[in-house]
């Protein structure tokens, strides 16, 4: 997911097998805000939406699914306070569009078309990621989670978004990889002795509420200046407090030491729209 909203690496830019599909963030931070920038805003991101299919209608009953999508947000509340250039574009946009494709380059070409029509009224930022196939997930976690999970629904029911971008510590990446697998199950804290949940089960309650997809970074992990994964969640008004709830839980490292090696973005609250 690189930061410089730039796609690295050729074609694809994918080893064999590696990525399945690609997705990009782009976040919009105006430097105007009046109703000829709005306007602006709004025309552009109509441009930008041809040809592809508007996720705000996916409700999860479609198959196949769309081969292109695109969807619209608009942050709620206030920024958070963010670090360094990239985060507070990020904590700041107050639009953001996801894109996503099986073709790496289209998504590039949108971007470019982004920034070249809002010109200097916005700042653009953009995060790639890559769909994969699960790393750290059992058949029986798997079943248990579709069991669970409900299916995903459009924007007019399931309106609420947030995005949350982090990357992984160099202590982490530099575990064998069957101990890092270790941290998402219940297990015995080496530091302290005691038993502990783990992220999948710290996270637990979250499954039957929020729709969730994992996105990593399709060049590759531990990328000076770039995230290693962006997770996004939806939620209908129910699943809010839920997912507040869950965020506190595996930040716990009572219940998911595996959050010591975590080092997170700002993460983006918004709302689902059918268009800016």
């Amino acid at each position: 997911m690189g930061t410089n909203g730039h796609a690295n690496g050729n074609g694809n830019g994918q080893a064999p097998g590696a990525n399945l599909a690609f997705t990009k963030f782009l976040f919009v931070l105006n430097r105007l805000d009046d109703d000829a920038a709005g306007t602006r805003l709004r025309t552009v991101g109509g441009l930008i939406g041809r040809g592809f299919f508007n996720d705000f209608d996916s409700d999860g009953t479609r198959d196949p699914q769309p081969f292109e999508t695109i969807q619209f947000m608009v942050r709620t509340g206030e920024p958070a306070d963010a670090v360094g250039d990239a985060a507070r574009v990020v904590a700041g946009a107050r639009y953001v569009a996801q894109v996503s494709s099986k073709y790496r380059p289209r998504l590039q070409e949108v971007e470019e078309e982004l920034r070249r029509r809002l010109g200097d009224t916005a700042e653009v930022l953009a995060i790639d990621g890559a769909v994969r196939a699960p790393r750290y997930s059992s058949a029986e976690m798997q079943h248990h989670i579709s069991r669970s999970a409900p299916p995903r629904r459009s924007g007019r029911v399931s309106a609420h978004a947030f995005i949350m971008p982090v990357r992984k510590s160099r202590e982490w990446w530099a575990l064998p990889p069957l101990e890092r697998q270790t941290y998402f199950y219940p297990h015995v804290n080496r530091a302290s002795g005691c038993p502990v949940k783990g992220h999948a089960m710290a996270a637990d309650e979250g499954i039957p509420f929020l729709h969730r997809r994992i996105f990593h970074n399709p060049d590759g992990y531990e990328r000076r200046g770039e995230y290693d994964f962006v997770t996004y969640f939806e939620c209908e008004d129910a699943g809010v407090p839920v997912f507040d709830r869950i965020c506190e839980a595996v930040r716990d490292p009572a219940q998911n030491p595996e959050w010591a090696f975590v080092e997170e973005g700002p993460l983006w609250r918004g709302t689902r729209v059918l268009r800016w």
